[in-house]
């Protein structure tokens, strides 16, 4: 009888660890709490936004990542990575969203809450972290450190994730290129591909998303350098797409300026470990408000 129990506990486990697993990966660019504002910008929020909502971007943002994580079909859970994410803003959207809502990723200033982050937000009842890292995108990626000219620092924030029901594992990468230096953008997708391949050789085969603003649109450097390394593909360019909008850098207009958001997925060098089911790239206005000078890009998968 004993042995019997447990063959069926072992067979239980089997079928869950196989089973496949619909996740909704995000990348947005929410677009820093700037004090010199943009023509067309709100702030994020002042005093003045307890009067009205339409006087600040805070919750309408909030309410697009709750409605894109609402949304997703077949069960998906969501995982969001984020670009330009200041601390009270990490701290305002971590609220917003609710109990369970928790980040990896530390402020590029310091290596702490300096700075913007790119935070990877995750909900800690469906996953859990077995191992996180942020690394500079420098010379010395260790520390706090300038890369190739950059005008400014800049990190890439990884995870190992568990799915907490199926077993289910994958890698998560996040990041934002540099604005200001070509060389610093090209070597610094370089770093995040090395970080990520240091992470597979420790924790085996397993499915990549990256997500990230690059600052390089299809036809640009980073961009190129990628896909020459063969190790990962756009999700733009192997999924059914869904929705009008092509482009995801709007500046605060209403009208698509270029594609520097993405949604990456690996590695190609194997065997294929998820399937791409869709990518859309959301609206930015809300009630009349442009809540960023991106769009986010929302991508389907399912883990196999």
């Amino acid at each position: 009888m004993l042995f019997r129990i447990i063959a069926v506990l072992v067979l239980t486990a089997q079928v869950v660890m196989s089973a496949s697993l619909p996740l909704r990966v995000v990348s947005f660019n929410i677009r820093y709490a700037a004090t010199s504002l943009e023509t067309n910008e709100k702030p994020w929020w002042n005093l003045f936004c307890f009067a009205s909502s339409s006087l600040c971007r805070q919750p309408h943002v909030i309410k697009h990542l709750s409605q894109i994580s609402a949304n997703a079909t077949e069960g998906a859970s969501t995982v969001f990575g984020l670009q330009e994410v200041l601390d009270n803003q990490l701290t305002d959207i971590l609220s917003g969203l609710g109990s369970g809502w928790k980040h990896i990723g530390v402020g590029r200033d310091n290596g702490a809450k300096s700075g913007e982050y790119s935070p990877i937000i995750y909900r800690s009842d469906v996953f859990s972290v077995l191992y996180s890292e942020t690394k500079w995108l420098s010379t010395t990626p260790d520390v706090v450190s300038f890369g190739w000219g950059a005008g400014s620092r800049r990190v890439v924030t990884i995870g190992v994730f568990q799915h907490t029901a199926t077993g289910k594992r994958f890698i998560h990468a996040n990041t934002h290129l540099d604005n200001v230096s070509s060389q610093a953008r090209n070597e610094g997708i370089k770093v995040v591909v090395a970080r990520i391949k240091a992470a597979q050789a420790t924790w085996g085969p397993l499915a990549i998303m990256l997500t990230g603003d690059f600052n390089s649109d299809p036809n640009g450097e980073a961009y190129q350098t990628l896909v020459g390394l063969g190790y990962m593909e756009d999700m733009w360019n192997v999924a059914p797409h869904s929705g009008s909008n092509q482009l995801t850098y709007t500046g605060f207009t209403t009208t698509g300026v270029s594609r520097i958001d993405y949604v990456w997925l690996g590695a190609t060098t194997t065997t294929r470990l998820y399937t791409a089911r869709k990518i859309e790239f959301m609206s930015n206005v809300d009630e009349g408000i442009i809540f960023s000078d991106h769009r986010s890009v929302v991508g389907d998968i399912t883990l196999l």
